[in-house]
């Protein structure tokens, strides 16, 4: 099966409601997967599809040299912007490109991450170029979860909803391939990177409890790709007054409460 092609703007122009609305991977989650990982301030990290860097600065300190590489400028940007204002700017390298695209050394990196992403992006031979990357022995983490769109409170499914029913408003454009999730059924992420030839180490997964206002799921959800005001055009006021409406009805006090996970996959390079 060939693996879903994903348009080239999907995040086009979100960046700033991405860096302001995205909650942070928890800081367990990073500490254990630097742990698990072996990273101690000496290697390389390598961070696909980073958008503003959600994975990669969290990390930062565990690694002398790290990429930074999203195929959306924007990102990039706010990205390159964070770590002049952190200092630590010498440490990273930024890049604008796909990531089945970067030119890198074979064997150059410690542990490869991507958050939220590998279902974008050309999952089977992107698997074998990162192994193609990481040192013998070296690791690739896939970090997942913390969206507010999944979950059975009643406000979850409101939102849910309504962001469906403004995807199939009449004369929308299909934001994603429709053969996108039936893909992942039938190869899941930790297949694909099986057949690469990694050494799948595990899957770990971290309870979340998380609130949130209206401003912040309306924020969270224009930072998507599908209901991106790029995406919406004219519209995206009319949306964003619609989705207010319809979690206040649902949520008298204004406090959206979550309970989720975060969970990555681990995988190893043989060595």
């Amino acid at each position: 099966m060939v693996d879903p092609v994903f348009r080239l703007d999907l995040y086009r122009g979100t960046a700033r409601a991405y860096e302001q609305f995205r909650p942070p991977y928890p800081a367990d989650v990073m500490a254990d997967v630097a742990e698990r990982t072996g990273a101690d301030g000496t290697g390389r990290l390598l961070d696909l599809a980073c958008g503003t860097g959600q994975v990669a600065f969290p990390l930062a300190d565990r690694f002398a040299e790290i990429w930074a590489v999203d195929q959306e400028p924007g990102m990039i940007e706010v990205a390159r912007h964070k770590a002049a204002d952190a200092g630590g700017g010498a440490r990273f390298r930024f890049l604008t490109c796909a990531a089945e695209r970067l030119t890198a050394p074979t064997g150059h990196f410690d542990l490869i991450t991507v958050g939220n992403a590998f279902h974008r992006l050309p999952r089977t031979p992107l698997a074998r170029q990162m192994l193609r990357w990481l040192r013998p022995g070296g690791y690739v983490a896939l970090l997942w979860g913390g969206s507010p769109m999944y979950g059975d409170a009643p406000w979850q499914r409101t939102l849910a909803a309504t962001m469906q029913r403004w995807q199939d408003r009449p004369g929308a454009e299909p934001r994603v391939p429709a053969s996108y999730q039936a893909d992942r059924d039938e190869r899941s992420d930790r297949r694909i990177l099986a057949e690469a030839g990694f050494e799948l180490s595990g899957r770990y997964s971290f309870p979340v409890s998380h609130v949130w206002t209206a401003d912040e799921l309306a924020g969270f959800v224009a930072s998507t790709s599908v209901l991106s005001a790029a995406a919406l055009g004219e519209r995206a006021g009319e949306f964003d007054a619609d989705l207010r409406r319809k979690l206040a009805d649902c949520q008298r006090d204004g406090r959206f409460r979550q309970q989720t996970e975060i969970a990555y996959d681990l995988a190893r390079k043989p060595g």
